[in-house]
């Protein structure tokens, strides 16, 4: 019993001892909470998002976008527009595969970038409808969405699982 009490008391002696060298408690408090928050909600980047699209579906080989001169050229968009973007689009001419991941840089950015995208979209659409309509079929069965910030436009037969592996990795809904 009293190698118990010793034990119980040398280690109430010991956390006494660290806590009180630890500073202010309020302060230990935010950081400790602070780094539990980041290892337990770590948010993927639009980068990672694309890269386990990549990793867990069979996709096209694409010329990925290396920086928003890309956005403009195929959608107009600026940088202003986005704080964070990643895809690619297939320039074979005869797969029409496309993914394209942004993130607004405010929610008045939202709509504009919904309507680039789904003038590209429309564009892609009727330029395949005549000469290629089995990729058509595969545009028309795709679409541009907005969840928050997030902006994003997936043309391809895999369209329903990368959707679904975007959301997740973003907890979207």
């Amino acid at each position: 019993m009293i190698k118990k009490i010793a034990v119980i008391l040398s280690v109430a002696m010991t956390m006494g001892s660290v806590l009180c060298a630890c500073g202010d408690k309020e302060e230990n408090t935010s950081q400790v909470n602070s780094a539990v928050s980041q290892n337990v909600v770590q948010e993927k980047t639009l980068t990672d998002v694309f890269s386990d699209i990549k990793t867990q579906v069979n996709v096209s080989e694409m010329v990925e976008f290396q920086d928003v001169s890309s956005l403009d050229r195929y959608y107009g968009i600026t940088a202003e527009q986005v704080s964070e973007f990643a895809g690619g689009i297939n320039n074979s001419g005869v797969e029409q595969e496309e993914i394209v991941l942004l993130k607004a840089s405010s929610d008045a950015d939202v709509e504009a970038l919904k309507t680039a995208l789904e003038n590209r979209r429309q564009s892609k659409l009727n330029e395949n409808k005549n000469y290629n309509p089995e990729q058509a079929e595969i545009i028309e069965k795709c679409s541009v969405e907005t969840n928050g910030l997030y902006v994003f436009m997936i043309i391809s037969p895999n369209n329903e699982q990368m959707t679904q592996i975007f959301k997740t990795d973003l907890n979207l809904s």
